[in-house]
């Protein structure tokens, strides 16, 4: 099989890891005004995309170079300060391991299971991302650039709904986002250790006032 092949199946919207049921604090965005058209809506995912290489991109790309997967954890969980971030990053990856030891014996993944199992890891959804991409020896530059994909298309369809947002002007703002993928996935492969986790905390306020907001369609 195709090494970019899984990475499709375990990127599309419908692989069951329940990632629709998170707006990953764009909920709170919408509700406060801040994300109300395609223009801001475009600035969003520009801001997004800033961060990614020393937050989810960065953590999932040293994962899958081989750095350890429980330093690796153990540094996620730190860095992922809202609540409802943290514990949706766990959610995700839970249902993504059991997922993925349905379709095919995938051993860092399981190594990862049996460490989450034993309390030495929490469990943490980019991390399992960098593990599944070394276990299926793809590429990591282009894993990188899917998974970051799937990161703003998600946001992109969740603005959208709460907006609400004609499709067409949130695949023009998806359109714009894309262009900056690769330089994106560049800074994450090349980040180091000590730059993980260093921004990111304008996004990590609105995420956590979404656990005070008083009408809710979405778990974060």
């Amino acid at each position: 099989m195709n090494k970019m092949l899984p990475l499709y199946q375990a990127f599309d919207a419908l692989f069951p890891v329940g990632s629709y049921a998170m707006s990953g604090g764009m909920e709170t965005y919408t509700q406060a005004g801040i994300v109300r058209d395609k223009e801001t809506l475009t600035a969003f995912l520009n801001a997004q995309l800033y961060i990614l290489p020393y937050s989810d991109i960065g953590m999932a790309a040293k994962a899958a170079e081989g750095a350890d997967f429980i330093f690796l954890d153990n540094l996620c969980a730190a860095m992922k300060h809202p609540y409802e971030i943290r514990m949706g990053s766990q959610k995700l990856c839970s249902r993504f391991l059991k997922a993925q030891a349905e379709l095919s014996n995938y051993k860092t993944l399981a190594a990862y299971r049996a460490a989450i199992s034993e309390g030495l890891c929490h469990g943490h959804y980019p991390v399992a991302i960098g593990l599944f991409v070394r276990d299926t020896s793809a590429p990591v530059s282009e894993a990188m650039e899917l998974y970051c994909y799937s990161i703003l298309s998600l946001a992109v369809n969740h603005a959208v709904k709460l907006i609400p947002l004609g499709q067409s002007d949130g695949q023009s703002a998806l359109f714009e986002a894309m262009r900056l993928i690769p330089d994106v996935v560049k800074k994450a492969v090349d980040v180091s250790m000590d730059d993980l986790g260093v921004s990111g905390y304008g996004f990590d306020l609105r995420a956590m006032g979404h656990e005070m907001l008083r009408g809710r369609l979405y778990s974060s």
